[in-house]
């Protein structure tokens, strides 16, 4: 986290809440309140005495997220155009391989 010195706003943390909607043996889905989306956490991330189950209520302290630079990282762009590329060929492999049966 060397980049808090970049951030305009460092200390703007709010409360949120939301309800677990799903669990699995890695992680859980938290459907956050006021449609504000959903948020898919690691276990090894949620504070809980007990077993987390769907209908568990939750909150947790977060703050807007903050733009760091005005030129987006190009490593990262190009990692996320190689991940699409990547999805689109086995998305159509499948597709030829379901039209060969």
């Amino acid at each position: 986290m060397d980049n808090y010195d970049k951030l305009n706003y460092p200390s703007t943390e709010s409360v949120y809440e939301g309800v677990i909607s799903e669990v699995t043996d890695a992680g859980v889905t938290i459907e956050l309140k006021g449609r504000l989306g959903t948020l898919e956490i690691p276990k090894r991330m949620l504070i809980c005495e007990h077993e987390p189950q769907v209908g568990h209520e939750v909150g947790f302290l977060m703050s807007y997220p903050e733009v760091l630079s005005e030129t987006p990282n190009p490593k990262y762009v190009k990692a996320f155009d190689d991940y699409k590329k990547h999805r689109d060929e086995i998305k159509h492999r499948t597709e030829e391989r379901k039209e060969k049966e």
